[in-house]
């Protein structure tokens, strides 16, 4: 077998690796992953979420202030009633405006924000292995005999002149 039979093996090999790995990272990015069962765990969560509304970009689970004191109440509260986090979220939203949650939705138009970034590096990086891929592709151009006299009776007349 010749090296260049063995050279296009090698080459799907490489790229059937880097789509896997793209696909397991996609498919781990885009999975939810909604661990915490206890209701503590699913509070501190939920708490990291949101912003504390008298700090400066910090999280109410992180926050003493009285106003991170008193969310982190009602979320228990919320939590202990039977409200879903999305609800929880949606009545702080509605309380005290957007700003204050540090992670916004991942769906509809907001959603693009998280996935436009990725889909835009897929398609550099498929754009860049096109590039490399035709660039592998051309043939090498040799000059011929009638090219190279060309250039040696162009030389000649070059080096007569001066």
């Amino acid at each position: 077998m010749t090296a260049a039979g063995t050279a296009f093996p090698r080459r799907r090999v490489g790229w059937i690796a880097l789509a896997a790995v793209v696909v397991v990272a996609l498919g781990f990015g885009l999975t939810d992953r909604s661990g915490p069962t206890t209701p503590d765990a699913r509070a501190h969560r939920l708490a990291e979420s949101i912003q504390c509304p008298t700090c400066d970009g910090q999280a109410v689970a992180d926050s003493d202030a009285t106003a991170s004191r008193f969310i982190r109440g009602l979320i228990e509260d919320r939590i202990a009633d039977g409200a879903s986090d999305d609800q929880i979220r949606d009545e702080l939203a509605d309380s005290y405006g957007e700003n204050i949650l540090l992670t916004p939705e991942r769906s509809g138009v907001i959603g693009l924000v998280w996935v436009l970034p990725v889909a835009v590096l897929v398609a550099a990086l498929v754009g860049i292995a096109f590039a490399f891929r035709r660039w592998r592709g051309r043939s090498v151009v040799t000059a011929s005999a009638a090219d190279r006299a060309l250039v040696d009776r162009a030389l000649d007349e070059m080096h007569t002149t001066s």
